[in-house]
């Protein structure tokens, strides 16, 4: 009777234990809050990045925490006690067009690890895919005029930075010798018309069309050269659309 009772006192120790765990592990993800703030530019057959705001709402810290979205995975040791933490993502769409986050999914084995807890978040947020730009180079299309240019990439000086001005043209190397920012002034941006770019008048079938378009569009902005884009039926304009808003008409073609 006697190592009955051990027997019976260890099992009700065993459950007591379990029950504890699960009390805790499920605590452990109860105060989490998933909050969707911004992500990258998202080209198709190629990989992005967007971020998640992970906030602890109650007066206990959360620990070991591993979150999820499709093959990318982000670990947590700790979140402190009514604190936020950024965690970021990267994953790849293979196709261009809109593409929704449905949720991301975290787990921990907090505080034994003979249970996994986990919890679904939400996220809901629609991208925009652009077309994987590829195709030729825009140097090469404008390469009659580096007889009289230089190279593509060249630039002539610089001048302080204006707000509003491509992070690109930021010419770094100003940055390090005193506090002010200088943009770069690239020669062809000053000797190169316009550019006229023409989804109808393209070789190619409607992918390699708009992948190239792509492309140019990068490249053009890149080197500060004004060009129209003309696709279904609409002209866009570079010196009034912006990049992203152009881009997005070539991934909902």
């Amino acid at each position: 009777m006697h190592n009955y009772n051990i027997v019976y006192i260890m099992m009700f120790f065993l459950v007591s234990v379990a029950l504890v765990s699960t009390f805790f592990g499920v605590l452990n993800l109860y105060p989490l809050q998933a909050e969707f703030l911004n992500h990258s530019q998202f080209f198709a057959a190629s990989r992005g990045k967007f971020s998640l705001l992970i906030t602890n709402d109650e007066n206990f810290n959360l620990y070991d925490l591993h979150f999820f979205f499709e093959d990318s995975k982000v670990s947590l040791e700790s979140l402190e006690a009514l604190s936020s933490k950024v965690i970021e993502f990267e994953t790849s769409v293979e196709h261009r067009g809109v593409y929704q986050l449905d949720s991301c999914h975290v787990e921990s084995l907090f505080p034994l690890i003979h249970e996994k807890k986990s919890r679904n978040f939400s996220i809901d947020k629609h991208i925009v895919v652009y077309p994987k730009p590829d195709g030729i180079s825009l140097m090469k299309v404008v390469s009659h005029q580096r007889h009289q240019s230089g190279d593509i990439s060249d630039f002539k000086g610089i001048t302080r930075f204006e707000d509003g001005e491509n992070l690109s043209a930021i010419h770094w190397p100003s940055l390090a010798k005193n506090d002010t920012l200088m943009s770069k002034r690239f020669i062809f941006s000053q000797t190169i018309k316009k550019l006229k770019f023409n989804f109808s008048q393209m070789n190619g079938n409607t992918e390699e069309k708009l992948s190239q378009l792509t492309k140019w569009v990068l490249e053009a902005s890149e080197f500060h050269l004004d060009f129209t884009l003309e696709i279904a039926g609409e002209t866009l304009d570079s010196t009034k659309d912006d990049v992203d808003a152009i881009l997005t008409k070539l991934a909902l073609y």
